[in-house]
């Protein structure tokens, strides 16, 4: 009976001196623990060299990481950042600041008297893609059209040839439209037919009217989309082309950023993005112009895609 007190009072002695060890691991030590409270984020937009070029600037209080997103898409870090508007009318502007009391945000308005008159210049990558009103690409009838490999340009993984503007005749008559517009309209013409690839329709290689893609694949038919260019981006400074929309692409279907589209399955990428790797405006004296893009499919993995236009 001396023996079972004993060890009562022993265990009751060992939860109380757990419970100091648990409740002591939980006290809170130091100033360096306690939150800060959250500044109010505030931010200027100045007027820069013309009325369609700002410069906004972060006055949030404090120490802050700032973060900057456009409704045209467009996105910026760091305390400063220059903005340039095209199109004539209103847009949003949302600071989002990161400090040590937490997470806020504040959205500003700013309007645009009148579009641009210089941004339609080919020199421009919008200018060159979409000229002063509309303009209309295909595939380059040429071998190396579209090729994979490792790094932007590279066709070391796999490189079409020239039998593939035969034998894919019905992906070199799709047609792409850019128009030079605030909407920024893109429209996929693909003449109501495609190329059944080995993840495609029925997948036989061969071509075959719209009807054949599986019910899951439609948006990779013809569609009305939309599309925005930020220039000076990318892997060579030329800037970026975004396709918006469920089945928008350029060139192959399946190939979006990070990855490619499995055997029977249908488009998951509402947008996808495009570096811009070469312009060549009448190359050679001819009357087309060539564009280059390409999509980063993870890794070193690029595919690349060459259009002319029409």
């Amino acid at each position: 009976m001396l023996y079972t007190k004993q060890l009562t009072k022993m265990m009751s002695a060992c939860c109380i001196i757990l419970l100091s060890i648990v409740v002591a691991s939980c006290t809170k030590r130091g100033d360096n623990l306690k939150l800060n409270p959250i500044p109010t984020p505030a931010f200027d937009i100045v007027n820069g060299s013309n009325g369609n070029n700002f410069i906004l600037v972060n006055k949030t209080p404090g120490a802050s990481i700032p973060n900057w997103r456009v409704s045209t898409g467009q996105s910026f870090s760091g305390d400063s950042a220059r903005l340039k508007l095209i199109f004539k009318g209103t847009y949003e502007i949302k600071l989002i600041v990161v400090t040590q009391g937490g997470l806020d945000s504040v959205t500003k308005t700013v309007t645009v008297a009148a579009s641009d008159p210089t941004a339609c210049d080919p020199s421009n990558a919008i200018g060159f893609i979409a000229s002063c009103t509309q303009k209309k690409w295909k595939l380059n009838p040429e071998a190396g059209t579209y090729k994979v490999g490792e790094g932007a340009g590279n066709g070391n993984w796999w490189s079409s040839g020239m039998d593939a503007v035969t034998g894919r005749a019905c992906e070199f008559n799709d047609e792409y439209i850019f128009s030079f517009d605030a909407e920024g309209t893109f429209v996929y013409d693909n003449k109501g037919d495609f190329f059944a690839d080995n993840n495609l329709g029925p997948q036989d290689g061969g071509c075959h009217p719209n009807s054949a893609f599986k019910p899951v694949q439609m948006p990779w038919a013809s569609g009305n989309f939309t599309f925005s260019v930020v220039e000076g981006t990318g892997v060579r400074g030329l800037g970026q082309l975004k396709v918006n929309g469920l089945g928008a692409h350029i060139g192959l279907q399946k190939a979006y950023n990070g990855g490619e589209i499995g055997v029977g399955l249908g488009p998951t990428a509402t947008s996808i993005t495009y570096d811009i790797l070469e312009m060549r405006k009448n190359p050679g004296g001819a009357t087309y112009d060539i564009l280059v893009v390409g999509l980063n499919i993870g890794g070193a993995g690029w595919w690349t895609f060459t259009l002319r236009s029409y």
